[in-house]
C-alpha cells in the first residue's frame, strides 16, 4: 500500500491532526505533572532526610551525655574516691576501686575500657589490665595526653589504641585548675554506631559525625567525602546541600551536636532518592503512551467512520469528472471536491452563460428575421409576444441610431471594440427608453447603425422623440459617439417592417442635408421628397456613383461634368436645388468614406461657393478622391478587419433572400470587384460561397435543434427557390436534408464539421 495517497485521505488527515494536537497537549501536561510530582516529592523527601538527621543528633546527644553522667558517676564514687587519695597503697582499697570499675562497666555496655589515672603517684587502674606503674601501662599515648595537655571539660575525642579507635573523655575531678587524678572512659564505636545509626547502613546512604575540623568521629572512612561535606557544610549554611565525587553525587542533611560543637551527616545518593520517582515517571509515560495509543484508535475509527464519505465521494469525482490539469493523486480529497465544487460553479455559469448566449442568438435570429423578412412568421411572433419586452404593446415604432463619422469610428476603434461599443448603444438605448412608458428592443445588423424596436401607444410619440434625445445625449456623454436618430411612425405587428427599416435608415441621411442633429420623422422625409425634381428634371447619379465604386475617377468626372451641363441652364432657385438633392444622392452612398466626415451640412457647403465652377471644382475633387479611395489598397490588419466586418454582416442577413454582393458591397461603399477580392485574399474562398456555406451550415443546426419543416428552415435561411436549396445542400453534404437530420439527430448539440467547410477553421 503506497503511503502517499493515504496521507491524502481526509479521514486519516483528521485523524492525524487530532492525534498530534491530543499529543501536544498531553505530553506537556504529562511533563509538567511529572515535575511538580518530583518537586514536591523530593521536598517531602528532604524533610524526612532532615527530621532523620535531627532525631540522630538528638539521640547522639541523648548517649553522650549518658556516658557523661555514668562517667561523672564512677568518678564521684567513693571506692575509686579513697584509690585517688590513698597514700599507703593499701590492697583493700585497690580492690574496692578495680570492684567498682568493674561494676560502673559491667552497666554500660558502650564503655569499652576505663583508665583511673593517679599522677600523683604514677599508678594506673586498667580495666582489663589492674593496677599497674606508669611506665608499664599499655596506653602511653593517653598517659602523655593527661600528662601534657589540659583536658577539656566533659568532651569526647578521638584515641587509637593497638590499631582500634574508640571515642576517650577524660574527667578531672576539678576542671577549673590542674590535677594529679582522672578517670579515661573508651567508648565502643562500632558499638555506639550501631546503637544511633541502627543495624544496617546500605552502601547508597552514608551516615557520619564530624568533630569541628571536619575529623570522622563515627561512621564509615571515607577521607574524600568527609573533606566535601566539611568544606560544603563551611560554604553553606543551610541545613541541606549537594555534594559531588567522581561517579557520585550525595544529597546531605545535617544537624549540629551543641554540646560537643560536632556535626551529624546524613547524606543519600542522589539517584536513590530519584529512584521512585524515576519509575513513576516512566509508569506515568507508559500509561500516557497507552492511553494515547488507545485515543489515537476511537480518533482513527471515528474520523474514519464519519469521513470516509468524503473519500468515497472525492474517488467519485475523480472516476466521473475530467479534471484539466490534475495530477492523479496529488490532491488530497478535500481539494479534489474542491476542485469539483469549483468545476461545477463554472460549468453552472458556463451553462448559464450559454443560456444567455443562446437566448441573445435566438432573440437576434428572431428579430433579424422579423427585420429582414419584414412579418414575423408564427415562432417569431410567439417569441416576441411571451419573451421580448413588446409582449402585449398596441403600437410598434421602429428607430435607427446610425453612427455619424463611421469611418473615423473604424479607424479610432478595432472590430471587437466596435462591436463593444454598439452593444453598450443598445443598452443604453433600451435603459433610457425603457425608463419612459414604453419598451425597446435593440438589434445590431452590422454596419453603422442599431434598430430599436420600441413597443407603446400611438399617442406618445413627443415623449418617444424626448426619449431618443436623451438617449442621443447619454451616448454623445458616456461613449463619446456622435449619432444620428430618425423614427417612423406608429405601426402594428402585421407591418411590413421591411420596408419601415429600409425607409428610417434612409431618414437619418437628412442630416447630410443641413447638419442639424435633430429626430427625423417620417413627415421630414415626405417634405424633402416633396422638393425633389421630378424624374425627368432630375440629375443622373447613378452612372458616376458605379464609376466612383469600380475605382475610375476619369470616367466619373466625365459623367459628372455631363449632368453639371443641365444645371447651367437652370435659374437660381431651381439650380440650387438640383444641386442640393444631386449632391445628397451622390454622397450619401459613400457616407461612411473619410474623405466626406468633415462635411456636416449640403446647405452650408453651397453657401460657402459663390459660383457654380467653384462648387463644381470641389464635387470634381470629392469624386476623384472617392474613385481614388477604392483604389488605394489596404494593410493587412484594416483588411482583415474589413472581412470581419463583412463575415459579421453577412452572418446578420443570412436570413435576407436579398442579400447579395452587391448589397454587400453598397453597405461599405466599395466597388463588387474590390469586395470580392478582398474576401478571396483573406479566406481563400469567393464571397458568394461564403454566404451559401453560411447558408447551409445554418440549417444543418437547425435540422438537428429545431422540429420546423424542410421549406421552412431553408425559407429562414434566406433559401428562395426550392430546387436551388435542394442541390446546394446536396453539393455539401452528399445528403438530402431528410437523411441528414435522421442521421444526425441524436447527436444536437454537438459540432458537426464538414470536409468541405475546412476552410472555416482558419478564419
Amino acid at each position: 500500500m503506497k503511503i502517499k495517497p493515504i496521507l491524502q485521505k481526509t479521514y486519516f488527515r483528521t485523524f492525524l491532526l487530532l492525534t498530534t494536537v491530543l499529543i501536544c497537549s498531553i505530553i506537556p501536561f504529562v511533563y509538567l505533572l511529572s515535575a511538580e510530582f518530583a518537586k514536591y516529592t523530593m521536598l517531602e523527601v528532604r524533610s524526612n532526610s532532615q527530621n532523620e538527621v535531627n532525631n540522630l543528633a538528638s539521640k547522639a546527644e541523648m548517649i553522650l551525655g549518658n556516658l557523661k553522667a555514668d562517667g561523672l558517676s564512677m568518678y564521684a564514687d567513693q571506692n575509686i574516691q579513697n584509690w585517688f587519695f590513698n597514700t599507703s597503697n593499701d590492697p583493700l582499697i585497690n580492690h574496692a576501686a578495680l570492684v567498682a570499675q568493674s561494676n560502673f562497666m559491667s552497666t554500660e555496655p558502650l564503655i569499652q575500657r576505663s583508665y583511673l589515672i593517679n599522677l600523683k603517684h604514677d599508678l594506673v587502674v586498667d580495666s582489663k589490665a589492674g593496677i599497674v606503674r606508669n611506665e608499664s601501662f599499655t596506653d602511653q599515648r593517653m598517659l602523655e595526653r593527661v600528662e601534657s595537655i589540659h583536658p577539656q571539660y566533659l568532651r569526647f575525642f578521638n584515641h587509637s589504641l593497638d590499631g582500634s579507635d574508640s571515642l576517650a573523655l577524660i574527667l578531672p575531678a576539678t576542671p577549673e585548675k590542674p590535677s594529679d587524678y582522672y578517670l579515661v572512659l573508651l567508648v565502643d564505636k562500632p558499638l555506639l554506631s550501631k546503637l544511633l545509626f541502627g543495624q544496617t547502613v546500605s552502601s547508597e546512604q552514608d551516615i557520619r559525625i564530624l568533630d569541628e575540623h571536619g575529623q570522622l568521629l563515627l561512621g564509615m572512612s571515607n577521607p574524600a567525602l568527609s573533606g566535601q561535606l566539611y568544606q560544603a557544610s563551611r560554604e553553606q549554611q543551610d541545613s541541606d546541600f549537594q555534594v559531588r565525587l567522581p561517579h557520585q553525587r550525595w544529597f546531605v542533611n545535617t544537624a549540629k551536636l551543641t554540646t560537643e560543637n560536632w556535626s551529624v551527616y546524613y547524606s543519600n545518593e542522589y539517584h536513590i532518592l530519584t529512584r521512585h520517582i524515576s519509575l513513576f515517571q516512566q509508569k506515568l509515560i507508559t500509561y500516557t503512551l497507552l492511553l494515547l495509543a488507545l485515543l489515537s484508535l476511537l480518533f482513527f475509527w471515528s474520523s474514519r467512520r464519519s469521513l470516509r464519505s468524503i473519500t468515497f465521494l472525492s474517488e467519485k469525482l475523480k472516476g466521473t469528472v475530467a479534471f484539466a490539469n490534475s495530477t492523479s493523486d496529488a490532491k488530497p480529497d478535500i481539494q479534489w471536491i474542491h476542485d469539483g465544487i469549483d468545476m461545477l460553479l463554472n460549468n453552472v455559469e458556463q451553462l448559464h452563460e450559454s443560456m444567455r448566449n443562446q437566448s441573445e442568438l435566438v432573440r437576434t435570429e428572431l428579430l433579424a428575421q422579423w427585420m429582414l423578412h419584414g412579418t414575423p412568421g408564427t415562432k417569431s411572433y410567439e417569441y416576441i409576444q411571451t419573451k421580448t419586452k413588446l409582449a402585449s404593446c398596441e403600437s410598434l415604432f421602429l428607430a435607427v441610431l446610425r453612427i455619424e463619422a463611421y469611418t473615423v469610428f473604424c479607424e479610432r476603434y478595432d472590430f471587437p471594440s466596435r462591436k463593444l461599443i454598439k452593444y453598450a448603444i443598445r443598452n443604453i438605448s433600451e435603459e433610457v427608453i425603457g425608463a419612459g412608458s414604453y419598451a425597446a428592443e435593440g438589434l445590431d445588423m452590422g454596419g453603422d447603425h442599431i434598430i430599436l424596436v420600441i413597443g407603446g401607444h400611438a399617442s406618445g410619440e413627443l415623449q418617444l422623440q424626448r426619449l431618443l434625445e436623451e438617449t442621443q445625449n447619454q451616448v454623445a456623454c458616456i461613449l463619446n459617439v456622435d449619432t444620428t436618430a430618425a423614427v417612423s411612425n406608429a405601426y402594428d405587428f402585421g407591418a411590413n417592417i421591411r420596408n419601415i427599416y429600409d425607409h428610417i435608415y434612409e431618414l437619418t441621411k437628412l442630416r447630410f442635408l443641413n447638419g442639424e442633429k435633430q429626430i427625423f420623422l417620417e413627415s421630414d422625409y415626405e417634405e424633402f421628397m416633396a422638393g425633389y425634381p421630378s424624374a425627368s428634371e432630375a440629375l443622373e447619379t447613378a452612372e458616376i456613383i458605379k464609376a466612383i465604386r469600380r475605382g475610375r475617377p476619369e470616367t466619373a468626372l466625365v459623367l459628372l461634368r455631363q449632368q453639371m451641363k443641365h444645371v447651367h441652364e437652370l435659374p437660381y432657385r431651381d439650380c440650387k436645388l438640383n444641386l442640393t438633392y444631386f449632391t445628397y444622392d451622390l454622397l450619401k452612398n459613400f457616407n461612411k468614406s473619410s474623405v466626406l466626415h468633415e462635411i456636416s451640412s449640403i446647405h452650408q457647403l453651397l453657401e460657402r461657393y459663390s459660383t457654380l465652377s467653384e462648387f463644381q471644382a470641389w464635387l470634381e475633387s470629392i469624386v476623384t478622391m472617392l474613385a481614388s479611395e477604392t483604389k488605394v489598397p489596404k494593410s493587412s490588419s484594416r483588411k482583415e478587419e474589413i472581412v470581419l466586418e463583412i463575415k459579421e454582416y453577412v452572418d446578420n442577413h443570412l436570413q435576407d433572400a436579398q442579400l447579395s454582393i452587391e448589397q454587400v458591397a453598397d453597405n461599405f461603399s466599395f466597388s463588387v470587384s474590390y469586395i470580392r477580392q478582398l474576401f478571396k485574399e483573406i479566406m481563400n474562398v469567393s464571397l458568394s460561397e461564403y454566404i451559401l456555406q453560411e447558408r447551409i451550415e445554418k440549417v444543418k443546426e437547425k435540422l438537428i435543434s429545431s422540429q420546423l419543416s424542410v421549406l421552412e428552415i431553408a425559407d429562414q435561411c434566406g433559401f428562395i427557390s426550392k430546387g436551388h436549396f435542394f442541390s446546394a445542400f446536396k453539393k455539401f453534404t452528399n445528403l438530402t436534408p431528410k437523411q441528414y437530420r435522421e442521421i444526425h439527430g441524436d447527436s444536437a448539440g454537438k459540432d458537426i464539421a464538414s470536409p468541405s467547410l475546412s476552410w472555416r477553421s482558419g478564419s
